[in-house]
C-alpha cells in the first residue's frame, strides 16, 4: 500500500515519537511509506525507516504556519506580502477558510490507499481532507478530552475522515459519550513501538552515571501541570524525611512548568536528592539503569513511558488513569497508585524500601515481556478495509 502520514511539526514530544514508530512500522511491513512534516523542519528524519521518503510542502502553502518569527526574517516587498498574509490569516483562521486559503495552490500529484492525519489539530486535518488523494483518509485523536479545552477548531472535520483513530478505548470513549455523532467512524489504534531501535539505544553511552549505591528513579516527561511534577517533588520530600534507603530521582524532559518546579524543588531544600535532566535525545539508556521509573501524570491518552519501561525491562509505578487498564495490572510489571498523593507515596516507599522484593519479582516477569506490534497493525488494517 502507499500511505501518506502528515504532521504539523516534529517538535519532540511522544505524538511525534509515535508518528516516526507508527512511520516505520509501516515501512517495515511492505507498505511505500510517504512522511510529509507540513513544517518544512523534519526534524526526525534521522530516525526514520530509510524506506520512508520525505516530502515537503512547496511555495505558497509552507507560509501556512506564518508568525513573527517569519516576519522578522523578511525585508522589503517580501516583507510587505508576509504582512498581508498574516493579516489574512488573523481574519480567516477561525473559521477554517486560511488553511483553504493556503493550500489553494498546492496540487498533489501522487494519489494513496491511506491518507493519516496524524495529529489532532485544524491545519493537519483540514490538508488531508482538502488536499490529498486517498482512498481512506484517518484522523488521529493522542489526548484525553479533558486535557484537550477548546476542540472547536478541529473537531468539525471530525466525521469527514472515514475513520477517526484514537490510541486507547478509553479515549475514544471519552470522545463518543461526549459526541454521539463521533460513533460512526470510531476507532481504536494503539500507538505502535520500535523495539529493536528502543533497546539498541538503551545500549549507548549516557553522560549522567547512577551511583548505584542507591535506589536511582527515573520520569521521562514533558514538564507540564497536567504530568504532576509536584506530586514527585513532595514524594521526595516525604522520602528524605521518612525513608532509611538512600535514593536519586532523575526528572528527564523540559516544559513550561520546568522553572516553577525547579523552584520548589529548592523551596523544599531536596535538590540534593533530585535532578531536573532537561531534554536528552536519548533518554533510553536511564530507563534501562533506573531501578524503576515513575509516570505521575493526571492524564494520559496511552503512556508510551509505560511500554518502553517494559520493553527495557525495568519496573514502573503509575498513577493511575483511564486508559491504564489496556496496558498494565497491578503487580505484574510494576505498581499502580490512585491519583492521590499520599498512595502515590505509600506505593513509592514500597518500591525504594522494595518490601518483599517488588522490584525484583518485577523483573523477573518482565524478563519473560516480548512487545508486539501486531495487534496495532490489525487494528490499522481493520480501519482501512
Amino acid at each position: 500500500m502507499k500511505i501518506l502520514i502528515a504532521v504539523p511539526d516534529t517538535a519532540v514530544g511522544g505524538v511525534t515519537a509515535s508518528a516516526v514508530n507508527f512511520s516505520n512500522e509501516l515501512a517495515s511491513r511492505g507498505n511505500k511509506v510517504y512522511f510529509l512534516d507540513m513544517s518544512g523542519e523534519n526534524a526526525c528524519r534521522d530516525r526514520l525507516n530509510t524506506a520512508v521518503e520525505l516530502l515537503s510542502l512547496g511555495g505558497k502553502s509552507r507560509l501556512w504556519n506564518i508568525g513573527v518569527s517569519s516576519l522578522k526574517k523578511a525585508r522589503g516587498a517580501e516583507k510587505l506580502g508576509l504582512l498581508t498574509l498574516g493579516l489574512i490569516k488573523k481574519l480567516t483562521i477561525r473559521s477554517g477558510l486560511w488553511f483553504r486559503i493556503v493550500f489553494s495552490k498546492f496540487n498533489e500529484s501522487e494519489s494513496y490507499d491511506v491518507a493519516v492525519a496524524f495529529r489532532q489539530c485544524a491545519p493537519c486535518y483540514s490538508f488531508v481532507l482538502n488536499k490529498v488523494a486517498a482512498r481512506k483518509k484517518i484522523g488521529f485523536v493522542h489526548g484525553e478530552l479533558a486535557y484537550m479545552g477548546n476542540i472547536s477548531s478541529w473537531k468539525k472535520y471530525m466525521t469527514r475522515f472515514d475513520k477517526i483513530a484514537y490510541v486507547s478505548n478509553a479515549v475514544r470513549e471519552q470522545f463518543v459519550a461526549a459526541y454521539p455523532e463521533l460513533k460512526d467512524n470510531a476507532c481504536t489504534i494503539y500507538n505502535m513501538f520500535d523495539v529493536a531501535r528502543i533497546k539498541a539505544l538503551a545500549e549507548e553511552p549516557c553522560d549522567i552515571v547512577f551511583d548505584k549505591s542507591k535506589v536511582n528513579i527515573v520520569t521521562v516527561a514533558r514538564i507540564t501541570k497536567q504530568k504532576q511534577i509536584d506530586w514527585i517533588l513532595n514524594v521526595c520530600n516525604k522520602l528524605k524525611e521518612n525513608c532509611p534507603v538512600s535514593f536519586h530521582w532523575y526528572i528527564v524532559g523540559d516544559g513550561y512548568y520546568r522553572e516553577e518546579m525547579e523552584n520548589y524543588s529548592r523551596f523544599l531544600n531536596i535538590n540534593d536528592v533530585v535532578t531536573f535532566v532537561g531534554d536528552v535525545d536519548n533518554p533510553y539508556p536511564l530507563i534501562k539503569k533506573a531501578s524503576f521509573t515513575v509516570l505521575s501524570s493526571a492524564r494520559e491518552a496511552y503512556g508510551m513511558v509505560v511500554v518502553e519501561s517494559f520493553i527495557l525491562e525495568t519496573p514502573i509505578v503509575v498513577a493511575k488513569y483511564s486508559a491504564l487498564k489496556e496496558i498494565m495490572q497491578d503487580g505484574e510489571y510494576g505498581i499502580i497508585a490512585q491519583q492521590d498523593l499520599d498512595d502515590l507515596y505509600s506505593k513509592l516507599i514500597q518500591m525504594v524500601e522494595n518490601h518483599q522484593d517488588i522490584r525484583t519479582k518485577c523483573k523477573s516477569r518482565l524478563s519473560l515481556f516480548e512487545f508486539s506490534n501486531d495487534q496495532a497493525y490489525a487494528q490499522f488494517i481493520a480501519a482501512i478495509e
